[in-house]
């Protein structure tokens, strides 16, 4: 009897041994979730690394725009891996401490064409009653640079002098490290308090970036503003990452245009997209900044020295996307074309600009060619058209231009500069009995 009484005894308290580690594995553990803030990697693998190199999967298929469920991960300093469901190598790699029963999140987003990786932790303290709490991660600072954001009552292609910057100068985080940009307070209302979101260029009200009207923010909410760029290669799209919440996506709905107005023998051109005026009476030849236009299908009206040019059909302007609207050749023989920019800093070090070139000779039945600084970066150009972006060397002064016009050299243009992390376009426009060449930076 006795013997049986200890068995028993014996085989209890192994039990509870066994329940009690389940348990402490329990108590040692975060948690872990991943987004895909990218529009490129259609399913993301998020990876944990051990100190011998071996991965182990914590969460599969996470699909662009969308966020995970949590992962139980046992505490201490760990190492992400990012993969993609096309491919067996690393697409990125963060470091991050797990505490016990904290929550995490690692934020994948691309930007000069790297996939980049943050780790985010998710216990931020409430604010106090009436408010609620906002920070902004910039995914995008290689194409669209360091960025204000703006919550306004006011639209945000008429943000006035009293607009104040929620936050300025927003630069990109370190990539591979934790996420420390601290969070700003705003007041909130329980119901929600919805304001315009602005964000433009660093310093520039008027370089609109992204517009989300209606954002709301309610009391006590605490939420990490995703910035993540576009086709366009400067406008951005967004997410809103509540803490511990849902994953909410606020896509580009504006585009931008800029006009080349190019009439012949210096005519005057005016043009109207979408309802928004681009240009009254920009004298030829020329080149105007790219204005925010809403994205869609394209209406517009258009001028050649103050008389109507009808029968135009443009096409649609993709939202997030940069375009030029060409207007050149005369009344009677008017060439209106749209043509798609992408304003995508170059990725390479050893060809770190992007350049091209736009035929605007009005009078000439040929194309143009252009080469700059040695290398060719448009072949056969026709008018009213502009070539491919071709990658080229950065020069400071040092470059010299060459440009044919229907077969037959221009002068070369020497001492030209071409800077690292520029995006240009060699506009060759104007009448051919007097060409003009000029070099823009368009990014």
């Amino acid at each position: 009897m006795r013997l049986k009484t200890w068995a028993a005894l014996a085989a209890t308290s192994l039990t509870l041994s066994l329940l009690g580690g389940c348990g402490n594995d329990d108590a040692n553990s975060g948690l872990v979730r991943v987004v895909n803030a990218t529009t490129d990697y259609s399913s993301i693998d998020l990876y944990t690394q051990d100190s011998d190199g071996n991965d182990s999967v914590v969460v599969s298929g996470t699909a662009a725009g969308t966020v995970s469920g949590y992962t139980g991960i046992k505490r201490g300093a760990k190492t992400f891996e990012i993969k993609s469901g096309a491919s067996a190598g690393n697409a990125s790699s963060a470091t991050g401490t797990v505490t016990t029963g904290d929550h995490f999140t690692l934020v994948s987003y691309i930007t000069g064409n790297t996939l980049d990786t943050v780790f985010v932790s998710e216990e931020e303290k409430s604010p106090g009653s009436g408010n609620a709490k906002l920070r902004v991660l910039n995914g995008a600072a290689t194409e669209a640079g360091n960025v204000d954001v703006y919550l306004s009552q006011h639209g945000c292609s008429a943000l006035s002098t009293t607009d104040t910057a929620f936050l300025s100068a927003v630069a990109a985080p370190s990539a591979g490290a934790a996420f420390a940009t601290a969070y700003s307070q705003v007041t909130a209302a329980a119901a929600g308090t919805t304001w315009n979101l602005c964000v433009t260029a660093n310093g520039d009200k008027s370089n609109v970036l992204l517009d989300i009207p209606k954002f709301t923010l309610k009391d006590q909410e605490i939420a990490t503003l995703i910035l993540t760029r576009t086709a366009g290669g400067v406008l951005l799209n967004a997410a809103v990452l509540d803490q511990q919440g849902a994953l909410t996506p606020f896509a580009n709905s504006i585009a931008r245009v800029r006009v080349v107005a190019d009439a012949a023998s210096s005519g005057t051109v005016s043009a109207t997209v979408n309802g928004v005026s681009l240009s009254g009476d920009a004298v030829s030849p020329s080149i105007n900044n790219y204005v925010a236009v809403p994205s869609g299908a394209v209406t517009g009206t258009f001028q050649i020295n103050d008389t109507s040019i009808n029968g135009a059909s443009l096409g649609t302007l993709a939202a997030g996307s940069d375009y030029t609207l060409f207007i050149g050749g005369t009344i009677s023989a008017p060439t209106i074309t749209l043509i798609q920019d992408n304003n995508t800093p170059s990725t390479s070090t050893s060809l770190p600009v992007e350049a091209r070139v736009l035929n605007g000779v009005n009078g000439v039945n040929g194309t143009v060619t252009a080469n700059a600084g040695g290398k060719q970066v448009g072949s056969n150009v026709a008018f009213g058209a502009a070539s491919a972006y071709t990658a080229i060397t950065a020069f400071t002064g040092t470059a010299t231009l060459n440009v044919s016009i229907g077969g037959v050299a221009q002068p070369a243009q020497a001492n030209q500069t071409f800077t690292s992390g520029g995006v240009y376009t060699i506009l060759v426009y104007g009448d051919a009995t007097a060409p003009q060449i000029v070099i823009n930076q368009d990014n």
